[in-house]
């Protein structure tokens, strides 16, 4: 193993492995859902008492520092794994010692546990705050055994990734609850609030099911050698490309049903901007039936990356179309 002097790490290392891109996706989901969602919804019904600012705050550190902890746990418990599957990208084991990994997860996901706490107190939803709990608890058993078993590692994540934005509407669902007069007013719009907050859920939840998975293929010798049961593991590949196409047939399915529901309420600027998502689905769909190598299953993992980006930028739409 060959660490830096003194076992110092440098702060691009910090970055890699904490994820700074998947961080700032999930920075994005709730700004999205707060601002793109909920404050439009508002605005149309002439309603106020969104939680305020600085509680959203919180909710956002919150969750950047337990995702941030969950990354580099991963990375500390794939050491082996990561010598095979990507030599290359591999920090802790090579730029970091394990022993610095483990003390730099139990400090990230400390700091996000203590947030999300003080942030569920300081909103009068304190039992809310046990999921603070429960969600690093989820990623650290990923880590470490979830992972390695067919399907239920990548519906963890996925979950995970679907209650990103669902954890935002059940904290302003309860502090609505509290103000009786202003909750009776905004229930007229719950429908309209609940259809966008689950098909973004549904959304995120399908396609990090698809990514981790497809992450998976692109791992299946390292997982061999370890004798890790992934879905491409018992699958293999010819099938695991057939399990992937269907996935992405039925997203670009509930996304087309979703168009249509948005282009009969008026919503017509966020259907022509998820024409792209379509269209970058499609061509994910293609690329899935012709992946058979590493660089392939490499290639796929970032379209679907921007097809979480092109779905995530279309609720701006509603933000500018309700200015």
């Amino acid at each position: 193993m060959t660490l830096l002097p003194g076992n110092v790490m440098p702060w691009k290392s910090y970055l890699q492995i904490i994820r700074p891109f998947n961080l700032l996706i999930m920075a994005g989901m709730l700004v999205l859902v707060r601002y793109a969602i909920f404050l439009p919804v508002f605005r149309q019904n002439g309603l106020e008492g969104l939680m305020p600012g600085w509680q959203f705050l919180l909710l956002v550190l919150a969750t950047l520092f337990i995702g941030a902890g969950g990354y580099v746990i991963n990375d500390v418990l794939d050491i082996e794994l990561d010598r095979i599957n990507k030599p290359g990208k591999q920090v802790i084991g090579r730029r970091i010692s394990e022993v610095t990994g483990n003390k730099l997860h139990f400090n990230l996901t400390a700091i996000g546990i203590v947030f999300g706490i003080v942030f569920s107190y300081l909103s009068d939803n304190i039992f809310l705050g046990i999921l603070f709990v429960i969600i690093p608890t989820a990623l650290f058993y990923y880590s470490f055994k979830y992972k390695y078993l067919p399907a239920i590692g990548n519906l963890v994540v996925a979950l995970l990734a679907a209650m990103v934005v669902i954890i935002y509407w059940l904290f302003e669902f309860y502090h609505l609850k509290s103000q009786p007069q202003l909750f009776i007013g905004v229930s007229r719009s719950f429908p309209q609030l609940n259809r966008f907050v689950l098909a973004f859920a549904l959304f995120a939840f399908l396609t990090t099911f698809i990514r981790e998975i497809i992450k998976d293929a692109h791992d299946m010798e390292g997982d061999a050698r370890f004798g890790c049961r992934t879905l491409p593991m018992i699958l293999e590949s010819r099938a695991t490309r057939y399990l992937l196409f269907f996935l992405e047939l039925i997203t670009f399915a509930a996304l087309a049903w979703f168009q249509v529901i948005l282009f009969r309420t008026g919503y017509h600027w966020m259907v022509y901007i998820l024409v792209l998502t379509q269209v970058l689905l499609l061509f994910s769909m293609f690329k899935t039936l012709v992946a058979r190598d590493k660089p392939a299953f490499s290639h796929l993992s970032l379209i679907l990356k921007l097809i979480m980006i092109t779905g995530m930028v279309s609720l701006v739409a509603t933000w500018f179309r309700n200015m």
